[in-house]
């Protein structure tokens, strides 16, 4: 899809006459009635309508706006209260669907083929199988229904990235964004650790955040995410994502940018003090070794792998930083309390759901769900989104969730392998892949997979990476036309 203008917003000079006589008209009669509600709708029409047109001239632009706000609204709603961010967020998705469908029809210039792609698929079945879900016998509709992002939200976002992200430079574009991003993620918990809570986090505490966050093992900080499980896994995998990416690229000024990028990444993912989040940059690093293709790489690999290891699981230095001694637990799972607890509830939920090869329902698994319907599988904390995605669809819907998932990357991996010829682009690709996958080992220990913003961060990467030959050879077109 290119960004020809398929129409011009009527700005003529009749039209115009007549639309701002009708405007002055209107706004003197509501003046005078002293109508200021009419007043305000009048004045902010104009507006809303041009903002809309152009919106469907480039729809790429609400892509972008969707991405920022992902990122940052949570946030933003531990100071305004937002109410329904998940439908706020849900009709940005899909009104943005049909502004594409709408562009389409009119310019007749999207590449609909691109949408043919295994990601695509892979969410549409996964859809199908949720809607089928409404007539599990022990489901509920409303449940059902407040699930919609997990069920819909893949397909739509995988959709409408491949369709509008068509040019190299909004690909950059997306990549500086997620930088930056994560580089005001970093400082803010930067800043709740060394100046300490604003008035809003502390109330966020006071109502039952500290149960989880101000620890006998330390503070876990939580930046502006929605806990500090969900920040660390995106710490980490921002911090191997940039990490990789600063190797491959050119740019010496970039280069250093990215590279402060994944210092300050990991940075944060320490001050989460999520023992989850150690798997997301070890996982990348893993998954590195086996794509690069480069021998000294998957040595120099297995080493930093094997130093790490051994530095966490064999040895107490750095044991009086509290960050460094909860980050070792997690390399003796079987020690800590809590992973024993998580494991006994696993095989409570797995004695119940012996004859359930469909699950309970959708929505009906961990106790925040208890307002929706206590039950059983509303009692007992998943603590984690495959434990979630198998109490809710059964082990058929885990072996479809994850499967996919795993299709997804192997044909990622693929086309990073042998598909791309661009050194840069491939790194970017390399880096990219190797942290979401990282965050899907994360996503056993933790249930922030579904949670803003880790899905669309998910989605939007994946699609690009899927569309690598075709930003391939649009770069060696780019390069040969110089």
């Amino acid at each position: 899809m290119n960004n020809t203008r398929i129409f011009e917003i009527p700005t003529r000079d009749k039209i115009f006459r007549m639309f701002a006589l009708l405007g002055l008209a209107s706004i003197t009669i509501s003046l005078c009635m002293g109508n200021f509600f009419s007043l305000g709708i009048i004045i902010l029409l104009p507006i809303v309508l041009i903002t809309f047109l152009y919106i469907l001239q480039y729809p790429s632009t609400l892509l972008f706006l969707i991405f920022i706000v992902n990122y940052f609204i949570i946030g933003i709603n531990r100071y305004v209260n937002i109410p329904a961010i998940s439908v706020i967020m849900d009709s940005l998705l899909i009104g943005l669907l049909i502004i594409l469908i709408i562009h389409g029809a009119i310019a007749q210039n999207i590449e609909w083929k691109y949408a043919n792609n295994i990601l695509t698929w892979v969410s549409f079945v996964w859809m199908i199988y949720c809607i089928i879900e409404i007539i599990n016998p022990t489901g509920l509709l409303k449940a059902w229904f407040l699930s919609r992002g997990l069920i819909f939200n893949g397909l739509i976002i995988a959709l409408i990235t491949t369709l509008m992200i068509t040019r190299s430079k909004q690909l950059h574009a997306l990549l500086i964004l997620y930088s930056v991003f994560t580089l005001l993620a970093a400082l803010k918990a930067i800043g709740q650790r060394f100046v300490g809570f604003d008035n809003f986090e502390l109330k966020w505490l006071q109502e039952g955040g500290a149960l989880t966050h101000l620890i006998m093992s330390g503070t876990r900080y939580f930046s502006f995410f929605s806990d500090a499980g969900n920040f660390g896994s995106n710490m980490g995998c921002a911090g191997i994502a940039f990490g990789i990416i600063t190797f491959f690229t050119p740019k010496k000024k970039l280069k250093v940018y990215y590279s402060i990028v994944s210092i300050f990444a990991f940075s944060g993912m320490f001050l989460s003090g999520t023992r989850g989040a150690m798997i997301v940059p070890l996982g990348g690093l893993a998954l590195y070794t086996l794509i690069s293709k480069n021998f000294k790489a998957m040595i120099a690999g297995g080493i930093i792998l094997s130093i790490i290891y051994a530095f966490f699981a064999f040895t107490y230095i750095g044991q009086s930083n509290a960050y460094i001694r909860r980050m070792r637990t997690s390399f003796t799972p079987n020690k800590d309390a809590s992973f024993n607890v998580r494991k006994n509830n696993q095989k409570k939920l797995a004695s119940y759901l012996k004859n359930k090869p469909f699950g309970e329902g959708l929505g009906l698994s961990g106790v925040e769900n208890r307002k929706v319907s206590l039950r059983f599988t509303t009692t007992i904390p998943h603590d984690s989104l495959y434990v979630k995605i198998w109490v809710e669809t059964g082990i058929v819907g885990l072996i479809l969730y994850l499967g996919g998932f795993i299709i997804v990357i192997a044909k990622c991996a693929q086309i990073i392998m042998f598909k791309i010829k661009n050194i840069e682009l491939r790194g970017i690709f390399t880096g990219l892949l190797c942290g979401i996958f990282g965050m899907l080992l994360s996503a056993y220990g933790n249930a922030f997979f579904g949670q803003y913003p880790t899905a669309i961060i998910v989605y939007v990467f994946l699609s690009l990476i899927l569309k690598g030959e075709y930003f391939d050879k649009l770069l060696t077109l780019q390069k040969n036309n110089l």
